[in-house]
């Protein structure tokens, strides 16, 4: 596997990939048109943002995109399509991005989390510092966790 910069181009398999990959968590079509904008990354967002994506062979099998401001970063994506879930691929692309982050001189990356991978963020070292509350139809009390994750940058 290899980690790359991501193109303006990918957009569509960048979002395929994210929607994928929500979908899979059971979430309806409803749903999931609902949050579509928040889930696809668009051109300019690739083009302004580090984005990189992943690669196994020349499939491109998931990504993420940072949002970063002087000593402050959000991870606002970070999505392993579903076929290639639980090989390791999300944990790289996230030390991908930490390292990233680390030479940039910034010391943690917030995370505004989907809650079905709360254990995957605190598996990787992430500390829950919040919730927002995220209700949806048939789940009132849904609720999105909040994580900071150390860079390492000192």
């Amino acid at each position: 596997m290899r980690i790359r910069a991501a193109t303006p181009t990918e957009v569509e398999t960048l979002g395929g990939i994210a929607l994928a990959a929500k979908a899979s968590w059971g979430y309806s079509f409803a749903q999931l048109t609902e949050w579509h904008s928040d889930l696809v990354p668009t051109a300019e967002s690739v083009r302004m943002q580090p984005t990189f994506a992943a690669e196994l062979g020349n499939e491109v099998v998931g990504f993420y995109q940072l949002s970063v401001a002087p000593a402050r970063a959000d991870l606002e994506h970070l999505w392993v399509h579903p076929r290639h879930m639980r090989k390791g691929i999300g944990k790289l692309l996230l030390a991908h991005a930490l390292q990233y982050l680390a030479h940039s001189g910034i010391a943690f990356v917030e995370i505004d989390s989907e809650p079905n991978a709360e254990t995957f963020y605190v598996g990787c070292g992430a500390v829950r510092v919040g919730t927002v509350a995220a209700p949806i139809s048939g789940e009132p009390h849904r609720i999105r966790p909040q994580f900071r994750l150390s860079t390492g940058a000192t």
